[in-house]
């Protein structure tokens, strides 16, 4: 059924009255986000704020919209976002609104711009579609005062960086991001981490991690995360969490018991999640060793051209695709972008290296690695990741839905289908199709839930006085259209989006209003 909509005048004795409202939804079937069942509901919006909510609403709005029964729900927050390079190509951010998203968070895994203000200032003047935020980046933090190197920091560079935490707080973060998987976050002991996630916690943030390891030592990595939480005094979260590799499947038992453990004993340990059983991230980071890659891209490279260094580096990768993202066979591993060689773009290790004329062994496909990197790196997808762990961790009250994505300009490269596909593919698949999770539960762990854990008092729910963010969509339609092969579609079944008060797409069309705001952290000043 097509959205009904219009303006909605009364006359009363010959003139026209003012309108009330500036927007009444009706025949909403509201989620409000809280988890609680839904209900029947009109709501109506003055400005950027829910003004009311009724089994009824007749007074006059200057716009009258007839929900038809869809649901009506908080527009989704996704907490971990890499928007921050797309959304000035792309300010309206359609890959997301068309999923319902109204907020990202950008500056997870460590990575962050530094300092925040100047950033933030550059978003703002862009006029996006999306609300937006930030953490700041213990990695770019670490990268600025000692690079790229493995070595302990000093005393002084321990109060720079410090200051550092200090100032992104006061610049607007939510909190400090870990990415201890990356160069320079993996070469930081853990009690430097809980120095400057106590500087965070201090002024109301929270601790955001990309695990150390996703693999063999998962729950390590879990424990290590917790443990920053603990000592560090403030609230932690397990970004994205997975078990990749086939050796390790099954293993979210373990990290969820973890979880529960610490939530126990009174540490405020939480998850969030991506709804896909393939990661992202570029083919050096994942499949060259982290000795190999300290000092930089010049010095990798450097050791790669010594006879003997290539040799050990070659066997690392062999092991890392056998055991960890490669999935124990080449063509589990997809080139997503390389910017030097486009007709690479979603392309299978185990093809290219067949493309090169060789047997697409794992040590050829190695091999290929190495040649990949010596020729500039490319984006790469990894299908490591078990169905049953990423529902088993889907169904923990403790998780809640982020896409990892960002805001891919439409047609290049062949970006992962999370990009596109995050949220419907959740409220499609995992709702309707598999009931993984209820409808309501979905909603909570895509709205409420990310907005109390970043301290967004105003959004998240449905609730009078609350900013008007909010998604509209059949239940019984809404879906992802992306898949690894096609990855530029974008979902179905939202039929309209409000951000701030404003409708910023309807019936299929983004509309011109760019009302999205920057959202500031609890340490702002």
């Amino acid at each position: 059924m097509a959205l009904h909509h219009g303006l909605l005048a009364t006359v009363d004795s010959g003139a026209q009255q003012a309108p009330a409202y500036d927007v009444i939804v009706r025949n909403a079937r509201i989620v409000d986000g809280t988890g609680s069942p839904w209900y029947r509901s009109d709501i109506a919006i003055r400005g950027d704020a829910i003004a009311r909510i009724a089994f009824r609403i007749d007074a006059p709005a200057t716009r009258t919209i007839d929900a038809a029964g869809r649901v009506v729900a908080p527009g989704f927050i996704d907490i971990h976002s890499h928007a921050r390079a797309g959304i000035f190509d792309v300010p309206t951010a359609e890959n997301y609104i068309r999923q319902g998203v109204t907020t990202a968070i950008e500056g997870p895994d460590g990575s962050s711009p530094i300092p925040l203000k100047p950033f933030l200032d550059k978003v703002a003047a862009t006029r996006v579609t999306v609300n937006f935020g930030t953490f700041i980046g213990q990695g770019s933090v670490r990268e600025q005062m000692i690079g790229s190197v493995n070595r302990r920091a000093t005393p002084e560079e321990m109060e720079r960086m410090r200051a550092l935490v200090r100032q992104g707080m006061a610049d607007g973060a939510f909190g400090l991001s870990t990415g201890l998987f990356y160069i320079p976050g993996t070469f930081t002991p853990t009690a430097e981490v809980i120095d400057l996630a106590r500087v965070a916690g201090a002024l109301g943030g929270i601790h955001i991690s990309h695990m150390r390891e996703e693999t063999v030592k998962v729950a390590d990595s879990v424990r290590e995360t917790i443990e920053i939480g603990e000592k560090g005094g403030l609230p932690t979260q397990v970004t994205h969490h997975k078990v990749i590799g086939k050796p390790y499947w099954g293993r979210s038992v373990e990290t969820l018991r973890l979880i529960d453990e610490a939530r126990a004993r009174g540490v405020d340990a939480t998850l969030d999640q991506y709804p896909y059983t393939a990661s992202a991230t570029a083919i050096g980071s994942a499949l060259v060793p982290v000795w190999a890659r300290e000092g930089g891209t010049e010095a990798m490279l450097k050791r790669l051209k010594d006879a003997g260094s290539r040799a050990d580096i070659l066997a690392e990768v062999i092991r890392l695709l056998q055991e960890e993202r490669g999935g124990g066979d080449p063509q589990n591993v997809q080139l997503s972008r390389c910017v030097w060689d486009p007709s690479l773009d979603g392309k299978r290790l185990g093809d290219v290296t067949k493309g090169r004329g060789l047997q697409p062994t794992l040590r050829n496909a190695a091999e290929t690695v190495l040649w990949i990197v010596e020729s500039g790196g490319c984006g790469g997808i990894y299908h490591a990741i078990e169905e049953q762990d990423l529902q088993r961790i889907m169904r923990h009250p403790a998780t809640m839905i982020a896409s990892d994505g960002g805001v891919p300009v439409f047609g290049q490269g062949s970006p992962h289908p999370r990009n596109y596909g995050t949220f419907a593919r959740v409220l499609g698949r995992y709702v309707r199709e598999l009931k993984i999770i209820t409808l309501e539960d979905a909603v909570r762990k895509m709205t409420s839930f990310p907005a109390q854990r970043l301290g967004l008092v105003d959004r998240g729910v449905l609730r009078e006085g609350m900013r008007a963010d909010m998604a509209v969509f059949d239940p019984e339609t809404v879906r992802d259209r992306a898949t690894f092969e096609q990855p530029h579609q974008y979902a179905e079944g939202v039929s309209l989006v409000i951000v701030n008060g404003e409708v910023v797409f309807e019936n299929g069309t983004m509309t011109a209003a760019r009302p999205g705001r920057i959202l500031y952290g609890p340490g702002h000043r």
